[in-house]
């Protein structure tokens, strides 16, 4: 009999995705950083920004309430996903943000029409990501700013739980810290999956300068790069000519 084959669920890693921001230190500190580097920009009115696998809308909802001038597009094509982010929205009251219901490969946009864009932990599951990206240097107008984070090499999700668990007991105790750990087993098993399709070659990974050619390669120019969250990801801080 054949082994059923490991697939990741994200409709049901979408229902417990928000507690990676509410109890993962590692994670909140790496959302702050990128919060910080959106919080510089100079956005013109009337600017198109965009976050490319957007999630729950961490980020797309940020970018809506600071630059109430722009118009932020939020992409994803995940259901569950984007019903939380349309939450977050009409409680913050954010016109000017829009959430579409797509894969990146679906979304047509004009050349050189986006100001600002961002991508955070999702290139790696993209269909082709180096279609994608190369899609987003295309879309991002001359001058314009964007910010690439990707999760490139294989997780280690038993160095993750204890890394967190440590960061929890010391904050909460043993008490809180297994009841947070039993809500949150459907990331972690979510995460398991993640790793065995990244090892299947389902999954793309990379080392930091592998990232860093594909994201020249599809027509940005890198102004900084780095390793980040623990060493996991990569991040790009980009630019166009």
């Amino acid at each position: 009999m054949q082994a059923k084959q490991k697939e990741v669920d994200w409709h049901l890693y979408a229902e417990k995705y928000d507690m990676l921001l509410t109890y993962n230190p590692f994670y909140r500190a790496l959302q702050q950083e990128v919060l910080d580097l959106i919080g510089t920009w100079k956005i013109d009115d009337g600017a198109c920004l965009l976050d490319v696998g957007a999630g729950t809308g961490n980020y797309s909802v940020f970018m809506a309430g600071q630059f109430p001038q722009a118009q932020v597009l939020h992409i994803d094509n995940n259901k569950a996903m984007n019903a939380r982010a349309i939450l977050k929205k009409n409680a913050r009251k954010l016109p000017n943000l829009e959430i579409y219901q797509q894969g990146i490969e679906e979304v047509r946009l004009q050349a050189d029409s986006v100001q600002g864009m961002i991508s955070v932990h999702a290139l790696y599951a993209f269909p082709d990501p180096q279609e994608a990206l190369r899609k987003m240097a295309n879309w991002l107008e001359p001058g314009g700013l964007g910010i690439l984070i990707d999760p490139g090499r294989i997780v280690n999700v038993v160095d993750w739980q204890m890394a967190i668990g440590l960061r929890l007991l010391s904050k909460y105790g043993l008490v809180k810290t297994l009841k947070i750990f039993r809500e949150g087993k459907p990331v972690s098993q979510q995460n398991q999956n993640i790793r065995q399709m990244q090892r299947e070659g389902k999954l793309w990974t990379h080392s930091t300068e592998e990232f860093c050619r594909a994201v020249e390669q599809a027509g940005f120019r890198i102004l900084e790069s780095r390793t980040c969250f623990r060493g996991l990801s990569d991040m790009a801080i980009v630019t166009k000519p």
